[in-house]
């Protein structure tokens, strides 16, 4: 039997060879018979176990409650000694066959539910974990140069990491589907929505998978940490989401933060269990109706169960897409930056409308000042990314830098070069990235129910983008410096630069009041409320740019000095030589 097993693993594993060999490099080292063997063990005796514990949860004898008994008791019972006392409607009670009457139903939506937040959490955790300690440890033993130098494509060797390296969790997965798809079907959930959750948490693997392959490529010697602190972090992200999912916003607020919930696949179980059409009472849990109430751009998409999985998937789509651009450039060109300038337009472009549209609220009388709020948070880490995705280091700086100091090209392809090109400063480009929210924005404020808001949300939004560019610009100057760790200085920087303002509010804002003035130093000046526009957020804006203009001369003639002193002394090498 062990021989025949094998035989089979091998010839599985050559045919996967022929069609990606990157695919058979990494099946060779770890699907093999005893490694099959085990997880096949603990896959089979966990589902056992778990179904023994749902088993053990049924009922056993007649007049006692239980979840998943349906009577109630007969009017004279003596367990009741007043009949104002809370009457059970999960009695338990026999048929004329004398068996007990079970909502099997609910019982197999639990036993399904549970497989779903189980396989889940496993699957996104340990397949992220196993992905980033996959590529530490290749860039430890000195092989993913190899791996580089190799003739086969990117997208080969990816596509054969994101198959091979979890092939053993792809096997586990496998081992559950029956189990899962059968408890789906006996809770009257429909075929095609399973089939639906299926494709929603394939698109999540995609997702958080190609994630964790752009974080194995940093260039870092703690990245050997990072598939812990990746891990870890998404299990606690995993965990709230679960939480917010099963039991959550029952009350209707929605914000712009509902935007990150739908990266968490199991918020596409909430229609599975609306399918069933049992009453939230009897289920408890996922029956919520936050979804039907949450709308984009006022339109209650969420409501239905497939336009609300299709949007799930298309969100995912376009940042695995971005992400997959991403790997692309750094695993050929290490030292290059994530993203293009040209890319960066269109991310921004599509994060500013995906998120901008959970910004109206359930109803159209009720203002939405406070989600965008929640939307500056939400830009202001993205443009922190987008800003760290876009700064080049100080030798690619250093080498334009010298290019242009030689060729002195006219002032028009300068400017061209900082929007397009990938070696000039990201300056630049980060300021027509805040101009496209700002255009794309302006019109949603005077449209969206803002009372007397749209003023000071337009001064805000401003104010927001102004301090973005500025911790963008001395993110790039902060490169520049000839120390070793000029990086994790630059990012030390910006944390100062946000977290002290943030400080001083809570402090100052203890004694006196209005601190308004004092939210304008920070990352969200839109927190201050209507007195945001007035004469000293004008005057703080204006001081922003005229520091903004100051900085990004000092950092022009620094780029000079570089470019022409590296001029200079390849010069002076070149005349010694000869």
């Amino acid at each position: 039997m062990a021989s025949i097993l094998n035989k089979f693993i091998n010839q599985f594993i050559e045919q996967a060879g022929d069609f990606n060999p990157q695919l058979f490099r990494e099946l060779k080292s770890r699907f093999n018979p005893r490694n099959i063997a085990i997880v096949s063990a603990i896959g089979i005796l966990g589902q056992i176990a778990l179904c023994f514990l749902f088993s053990s949860s049924l009922p056993l004898h007649p007049m006692s409650s239980n979840r998943y008994c349906l009577g109630t008791p007969p009017p004279n019972w003596q367990g009741y000694s007043d009949p104002n006392d809370y009457i059970p409607d999960n009695f338990c009670t026999k048929d004329l066959l004398g068996q007990l009457i079970i909502n099997w139903q609910l019982w197999w939506l639990d036993l399904f539910t549970t497989v779903s937040i189980i396989g889940i959490t496993i699957l996104l955790v340990v397949g992220t974990y196993l992905l980033i300690a996959d590529l530490a440890k290749e860039q430890i033993r000195g092989t993913l140069n190899f791996i580089r130098l190799s003739p086969q494509s990117v997208k080969t060797i990816f596509l054969g990491k994101l198959l091979g390296v979890p092939a053993l969790l792809y096997w586990l997965t496998f081992l559950t589907i029956p189990l899962h798809f059968v408890a789906g079907i006996m809770a009257n959930i429909p075929i095609l929505l399973i089939l639906a959750f299926y494709g929603v948490l394939i698109a999540s693997c995609a997702f958080f998978f190609h994630l964790a392959l752009l974080i194995g490529l940093t260039n870092s010697k703690s990245i050997s940490f990072y598939s812990f602190a990746v891990s870890g972090g998404l299990l606690f992200y995993l965990m709230i989401m679960m939480g917010m999912t099963l039991w959550g916003d029952r009350g209707g607020f929605h914000s712009p933060l509902d935007w990150v919930g739908l990266f968490y696949p199991g918020k596409a179980l909430v229609y599975l269990a609306q399918s069933t059409f049992l009453p939230f009472k009897t289920v408890t849990y996922l029956a919520d109706n936050s979804l039907e109430k949450l709308l984009w751009y006022g339109q209650p998409i969420f409501n239905y169960a497939w336009s609300g999985s299709a949007f799930m998937l298309i969100n995912y789509g376009i940042w695995t897409y971005a992400i997959t651009r991403a790997i692309n450039r750094r695993f050929r060109r290490p030292h290059s930056v994530w993203l293009s300038k040209k890319q960066s337009y269109g991310l921004t472009l599509s994060f500013i409308i995906i998120t901008l549209g959970f910004v109206p609220k359930t109803t159209s009388s009720t203002p939405s000042y406070d989600n965008f709020v929640i939307l500056q948070f939400l830009l202001f880490a993205f443009f922190m990314v987008l800003t760290g995705a876009l700064s080049p280091q100080r030798q690619t700086l250093q080498d334009w830098a010298r290019y242009r100091h030689q060729l002195s090209q006219t002032p028009r392809s300068m400017i061209k070069d900082l929007i397009w090109g990938e070696q000039s400063p990201s300056t630049l480009a980060i300021a027509l990235n805040g101009g496209i929210v700002f255009l794309y924005t302006l019109p949603a404020i005077l449209i969206f129910p803002l009372e007397n808001y749209r003023l000071p949300v337009i001064m805000g939004l401003l104010l927001g983008l102004s301090i973005n560019l500025f911790y963008a610009l001395i993110f790039q100057r902060l490169l520049l410096l000839k120390t070793s760790n000029r990086l994790m200085g630059a990012v030390s920087v910006l944390a100062i630069l946000t977290i002290f303002p943030l400080i001083a509010v809570v402090i100052v804002g203890a004694r006196f009041t209005p601190i308004s003035s004092i939210w304008f130093l920070t990352f969200m000046p839109m927190a201050a409320g209507q007195f945001i526009f007035g004469i000293a957020s004008i005057i703080a804006l204006l001081g922003q740019w005229i520091v903004i203009v100051l900085a990004a001369g000092e950092m022009t003639q620094k780029l000079k000095a570089i470019g022409s002193s590296e001029s200079k002394r390849l010069i002076e090498n070149s005349a010694q030589l000869s």
